[in-house]
């Protein structure tokens, strides 16, 4: 009899401390903020732009982003719809806000300042802050408008900016 009780307790310790596990990687992290993803990303960006003006159709690109830590970022991107070029790098950087959740999750806004709409973006951060997967929520204040999502990589992490070191 005590030989069951002894197999009962151990099934139960082990299914509470599966749970405990399995619970520990959704909870909250302290090392969930905005500091996370401080520096440069680059992204690829792929989608569908479904509506509104200017061209619709397949869209694609890449962009450079900086994360400055705080909750603000600029980009530089070069975006192509229908295959027609509708950006380039000699555009204005466009700026932005954003926040890391203590689940690491997140979103930012983009504000574009060569005619583009703004652009809301929810995103999860993966890889110890290495990359960011974002989907394109909102554009000009309207969801269904683009369908589109991105991966950004860190770029340039060996080194902080200002570092003299090749």
């Amino acid at each position: 009899m005590n030989s069951k009780l002894l197999t009962k307790a151990s099934v139960l310790i082990l299914i509470t401390f599966g749970a405990l596990c399995t619970g520990y990687a959704q909870t909250d992290s302290p090392f969930c903020n905005n500091a996370l993803i401080a520096g440069n990303y680059g992204f690829v960006v792929q989608g569908t732009k479904l509506i509104g003006p200017g061209p619709t159709g397949a869209q694609v690109g890449v962009a450079m982003a900086h994360f400055d830590g705080n909750g603000n970022f600029t980009q530089i991107d070069t975006i192509t719809i229908g295959g027609l070029e509708v950006s380039n790098f000699s555009h204005a950087p466009a700026t932005g806000i954003y926040t890391v959740n203590p689940n690491c999750t997140g979103s930012f806004t983009i504000t574009f300042h060569d005619g583009r709409p703004t652009v809301t973006t929810s995103f999860v951060v993966v890889d110890n802050g290495n990359e960011i997967d974002t989907v394109v929520t909102l554009a000009g204040g309207s969801g269904g408008v683009l369908a589109t999502g991105s991966v950004g990589k860190r770029r340039f992490n060996r080194f902080e900016e200002g570092d003299n070191e090749n």
